[in-house]
């Protein structure tokens, strides 16, 4: 479906695999420009020559590591400079270690504040002005289901509240320079994170990995399928485009309706 972004310009961090790769690949098959950044050089650079060999775009890969405090407005000026602007950002670098409190580290905590939340905070801190002197723009943050819904296996999902408080925030200040923020919450998502987690989830419950992953999707997700990295591309490719010009401040969720009593 084309969604008529033809020569726009985004930014997508965590861009070289996963939910970020997908994101990238489905932008780019739009028509749209790309600035692309991960800490690998070369899973990102591979990343960048397959989507800009498929699709005729320009991507810019820029290596960083976005836990670092001056290197996300680094690469969002450089992004914006190579791009000619910047029209869209998708936040997306950065996981946090699944486990309890009891098994979460001070250290752990650290990490994924510095990369998780404030990673997504000095971005958006960066873009919104670029954006702002620009007339507009898109600011899409993957956030995740955890931010709805609390889990004792998940205390670190406690981040994702605060960047859907984040969301909301950043979108009532930037919607009279016509800038829309939004969220998506991908619920347990096919990528290496996923396998992380069923390992992690399946020793606690004394299951295999395979026992785990059937009983998962029999008992907690009424759709009987997870999410896809292409599923959430998808959603983030709508919210980008004009058909979605009402929408900003909201989330959408993408969990096949796992988490229960959550609208």
């Amino acid at each position: 479906m084309n969604r008529g972004l033809s020569g726009r310009r985004a930014l997508v961090t965590g861009g070289s695999a996963g939910i970020g790769f997908a994101t990238a690949d489905r932008l780019a098959a739009e028509g749209v420009n790309l600035a692309l950044v991960a800490r690998s050089e070369d899973r990102l650079s591979a990343a960048c020559t397959q989507i800009a060999e498929t699709h005729g775009v320009d991507v810019v890969h820029i290596v960083a590591d976005l836990s670092q405090p001056n290197e996300p407005g680094r690469v969002v000026e450089h992004a914006a400079e190579a791009l000619g602007g910047l029209d869209i950002l998708v936040n997306n670098a950065g996981s946090s270690p699944f486990g309890s409190l009891e098994a979460v580290s001070d250290s752990d905590w650290m990490s994924s504040i510095d990369l998780k939340l404030m990673g997504y905070v000095r971005c958006t801190r960066a873009a919104f002005g670029i954006m702002k002197d620009g007339g507009g723009g898109v600011i899409v943050n993957v956030v995740g289901m955890a931010g709805r819904s609390a889990s004792p296996a998940y205390v670190l999902g406690s981040l994702n509240a605060a960047l859907l408080h984040f969301t909301k925030s950043v979108a009532e200040l930037g919607g009279p320079h016509g800038i829309r923020v939004m969220a998506v919450n991908p619920g347990l998502t096919t990528t290496d994170r996923m396998e992380e987690a069923i390992e992690v989830w399946a020793e606690d419950a004394g299951m295999t990995n395979e026992e785990f992953r059937t009983a998962y999707l029999d008992e907690r997700v009424p759709l009987r399928r997870f999410t896809t990295p292409e599923d959430v591309a998808e959603a983030i490719a709508y919210l980008c485009s004009d058909t979605a010009a009402p929408v900003t401040g909201s989330a959408i969720d993408l969990d096949g309706a796992s988490s229960s009593g959550v609208f």
